[in-house]
Formats: C-alpha cells, sequence, structure tokens
C-alpha cells in the first residue's frame, strides 16, 4: 500500500519493457538472418556458408549474454530501489512492536521475522552443552 512501491514497481517494469524490446529486435534479426542462411544455403559458396554460419552463432550468443546481463542489471536495480522501502517498512514495523509489547513479529508473506528485540541474546553455548551432555 506504499505509493513508493508502486512507483519501483512502474520503474522496474520499464526496464523489463526496454529490455525485452532489445531481445525482441535481437531476435528478430537472427531470424532473418537463419532464414536467408537456410534458403540460399545450397548456393552459397563453403567459405560464405561458414561465415554466416559463424555470424549466427555470434547473434545467438550475444542475445544469451544480453539477457544473463539485462536480467542481472535489473535485479539490481530493483534491489537498489527496494532497500530504502524495506528499510521505512521494518522501521515502522519495529515502531508498532515496541510501542505495543510485541516480541517478535512475523512477516508471513515473506516468510520471514520483521520485528525482533535486539538484545534476544545468543543461546549458542547453552546448545553446545544441551548437546555434550547427550
Amino acid at each position: 500500500s506504499m505509493s513508493e512501491f508502486k512507483q519501483m514497481s512502474a520503474s522496474v517494469d520499464k526496464r523489463k519493457k526496454d529490455a525485452q524490446t532489445k531481445v525482441q529486435t535481437m531476435y528478430d534479426t537472427y531470424q532473418v538472418k537463419l532464414k536467408e542462411m537456410n534458403q540460399y544455403s545450397a548456393s552459397m559458396m563453403d567459405a560464405v556458408r561458414q561465415e554466416k554460419a559463424k555470424e549466427l552463432d555470434s547473434l545467438q550468443r550475444a542475445i544469451q549474454t544480453y539477457e544473463q546481463t539485462a536480467s542481472a542489471e535489473i535485479q539490481a536495480f530493483q534491489d537498489k530501489l527496494l532497500k530504502p522501502l524495506n528499510d521505512k517498512y521494518l522501521k515502522v514495523v519495529a515502531a508498532i512492536a515496541k510501542e505495543n509489547g510485541y516480541a517478535y513479529i512475523f512477516d508471513l508473506a515473506s516468510g520471514a521475522v520483521a520485528y525482533h528485540p535486539d538484545d534476544t541474546g545468543d543461546i549458542t553455548e547453552l546448545v553446545k552443552k544441551k548437546l555434550a551432555s547427550n
């Protein structure tokens, strides 16, 4: 329900759409060249056919590389925009928890603990002792 989240989603969606358009253009180019290769390969000299095959392989690799790079960049962009929103959310949850005396608040949507007190303690040594005695 945060307006900032809607703005972030719109920005990320625009980047995704731009990347999809670029990939589609690259793929269309690949399809045209593949069609030419299939249509005229019988009349091509071997050297020309091999060069066209290399060009197709290069285009295919470029498409795959672009898809991977764009996906990683979009994810990093989304993470960058989401961090301040998440920080704001956690700050509000912590304030509500303290005001109302909650010890823990679970975020059921993410499956994470949205709030826990800072002084919960470390039970590592107790677990070690109990394991050693059994």
